[in-house]
C-alpha cells in the first residue's frame, strides 16, 4: 500500500464529502428555487415559471435520489473508516442522525405526492403544500448532520474528563448534540452557504443556456429563470457572508488554535494586525501583507476586546496545518468580491429601469460600458454569472476544506485524535477504493443523465403547448 491507512481513510473520506457536499448543496437550494418558481407562475399566472417549475421537479427528483445513495455511502465510509469516532457518537449524539431519517422520509415521500399531484388539487396554492415538505425535509437533514459536525467541533452531553482519564462514557446527555457552543452559528452558516452555492450552480446553467438558445420564447424562458436565480443568489450571498463573519468571530472562544492558524497569529497579542497573505517558514510568516491593528478592531464590532489568541498558547503537536491562513483568505476575498459584483450587477439594473430617478450621468456611463438595455441578459454578465456559479462552488470546498483542517488533529475536538479513529486495517482499502470511484463519476452521470431526459421534453414544446 503507497499510502499508511490513516492517511488513506483521510483521503477517501475527504472526497467522497467534496463531492457530497454539492450535491446537499443543490439539494437544499433546488426545492426552495422550484417553489418560487411555481408561487410566481400561478400568481402571475405565467406560464414561463410553471414550466420552470416543472422542469426543476425533474431536476430534483434526479439529485435526490442521487443525494440519497451518496449520503448512504458517506454513512458507510464513517462506520468503516473510522469505527472508534462512531463507537463514540453511538453513545453520546447520534439522536440527529437518528431524526435526520424522519426528515429524509418526509422529504422522500411529499416529493411523489408533489411530483404527481400537479393538477389534482383544487385549490390555486395547494399544490405548493407539499412541496414546502420537501424544502423544510432538505434543510432539516441539512441542519442535523451538520449538528453532528458541530459536536466535532464543541463536544458536549458527556462526562469527558473521565472519558479521557478512564475511557469510559458517562454522564450522557442525547440532547445536548442539539444545542452544543457552536451548533447555532455552523448551522446558520452551513444552510446559507449551501443554499447560495446551489442556487449559483443553476444560475450558471441558466446562463450558459440563454447563450446557446435560438428561439426567442426559450431566451424569454431562461431570461426569468435568471432574474429569479440571480435575486436567490444575491440575497443568498450577503446572509453567507454574514455567517461566515459570526463563525470566524466565534472561533475566539469555542476553538482558539483554529482561530490563531487561520489569522496565522504566531503569539498572543493585543492590537493585533491582520495578515493578507504569507506563509509559514521556519518559525516565522514570511510574504505576509499585515494591515495594523486591522484584526483586533474587526473583532471589537464583534464585543470582543482584549488579546487574540496566538499558536504559542498550545503545544505545536495540535497546531492545525498552517496553510489553512491562506484557504482562509481565499474564501474572504472570494465571498466578498462574489458580493460585490452581485451588487454591482443589481446597480446597473436600478440604473437601467429608473435613468431618470437614478441620474443621467450614471445611465450615460452604463451605456458607453455596453451594459445598457437588458442587464440579466448581456453577454458580460452571463459570463459572469457563469464564473459565480464555477467559483461559488470553488468556495464551497474550500471552506470545508479549511473547517475541517482546522480542526486538525482531532475528529473530535480536544477529545479524540483522528489517528485513534482511523481503521488501520487494509482490508477496508477495496471498499473505500470502490466508493471513491463512485464518487468519481457521480456528479457528471447525474448531469448527463438529467440532459437526456430533458432531450426527451423539448423546452420549446412545452412553452408552445397547451
Amino acid at each position: 500500500m503507497l499510502l499508511d491507512p490513516v492517511t488513506f481513510d483521510r483521503i477517501a473520506q475527504g472526497f467522497s464529502l467534496g463531492v457530497h457536499i454539492i450535491l446537499a448543496s443543490i439539494g437544499i437550494a433546488l426545492p426552495v428555487i422550484m417553489l418560487l418558481a411555481e408561487y410566481l407562475g400561478k400568481r402571475n399566472n405565467d406560464k414561463f415559471y410553471l414550466v420552470l417549475a416543472r422542469r426543476l421537479s425533474i431536476a430534483l427528483v434526479v439529485f435526490f435520489a442521487v443525494g440519497a445513495a451518496s449520503g448512504t455511502l458517506v454513512a458507510v465510509e464513517l462506520f468503516t473508516l473510522w469505527p472508534k469516532f462512531m463507537a463514540l457518537v453511538s453513545q453520546v449524539s447520534i439522536l440527529p442522525f437518528y431524526v435526520e431519517v424522519f426528515a429524509f422520509f418526509a422529504e422522500s415521500i411529499f416529493l411523489g405526492i408533489y411530483i404527481y399531484s400537479w393538477d389534482k388539487f383544487s385549490g390555486k396554492y395547494t399544490h405548493l403544500l407539499p412541496g414546502i415538505v420537501v424544502a423544510v425535509g432538505a434543510a432539516a437533514s441539512g441542519l442535523l448532520i451538520t449538528m453532528i459536525n458541530a459536536f466535532m467541533n464543541t463536544p458536549a452531553g458527556f462526562n469527558i474528563s473521565t472519558y479521557l482519564t478512564t475511557g469510559a462514557i458517562t454522564g450522557v446527555n442525547p440532547l445536548a448534540a442539539f444545542n452544543t457552543p457552536s451548533t447555532a452559528i455552523e448551522v446558520f452558516h452551513v444552510l446559507g452557504s449551501s443554499f447560495f452555492a446551489g442556487s449559483a450552480i443553476f444560475l450558471l446553467a441558466m446562463s450558459f443556456m440563454f447563450l446557446r438558445a435560438k428561439s426567442e420564447v426559450e431566451k424569454t424562458y431562461y431570461k426569468k429563470a435568471i432574474t429569479l436565480l440571480f435575486l436567490i443568489t444575491l440575497v443568498t450571498s450577503i446572509i453567507t457572508v454574514y455567517g461566515g463573519i459570526k463563525s470566524i468571530s466565534s472561533l475566539y472562544s469555542v476553538q482558539p488554535e483554529k482561530y490563531a492558524a487561520l489569522e496565522l497569529n504566531l503569539v498572543n497579542q493585543t492590537n493585533a494586525p491582520e495578515l493578507l497573505g504569507g506563509i509559514y517558514v521556519n518559525g516565522t510568516v514570511q510574504y505576509a501583507l499585515p494591515v495594523p491593528g486591522l484584526q483586533s478592531l474587526l473583532l471589537s464590532f464583534e464585543g470582543i476586546t482584549g488579546p487574540v489568541p496566538g499558536l504559542n498558547q498550545f503545544p505545536q503537536s495540535t497546531w492545525p496545518p498552517l496553510f489553512i491562513h491562506d484557504l482562509f483568505d481565499f474564501m474572504v476575498g472570494g465571498g466578498f468580491l462574489l458580493v460585490i459584483i452581485l451588487v454591482i450587477v443589481l446597480l446597473l439594473v436600478m440604473v437601467n429601469k429608473k435613468p431618470n430617478l437614478l441620474g443621467r450621468k450614471p445611465y450615460n456611463l452604463v451605456k458607453r460600458l455596453g451594459f445598457a438595455g437588458d442587464v440579466l441578459t448581456n453577454r458580460k454578465v452571463l459570463i459572469l454569472f457563469i464564473l459565480i456559479g464555477v467559483l461559488s462552488v470553488i468556495l464551497l470546498e474550500d471552506g470545508w476544506i479549511l473547517a475541517e483542517l482546522g480542526r486538525q488533529p482531532w475528529i473530535i475536538y480536544n477529545v479524540m485524535l483522528v489517528s485513534d479513529a482511523a481503521n488501520p486495517s487494509p482490508s477496508i482499502v477495496p471498499i473505500a477504493t470502490a466508493i471513491i470511484v463512485f464518487f468519481a463519476v457521480i456528479l457528471p452521470v447525474s448531469v448527463w443523465f438529467l440532459n437526456k431526459i430533458y432531450k426527451r421534453r423539448p423546452l420549446k414544446e412545452e412553452l408552445e403547448g397547451p
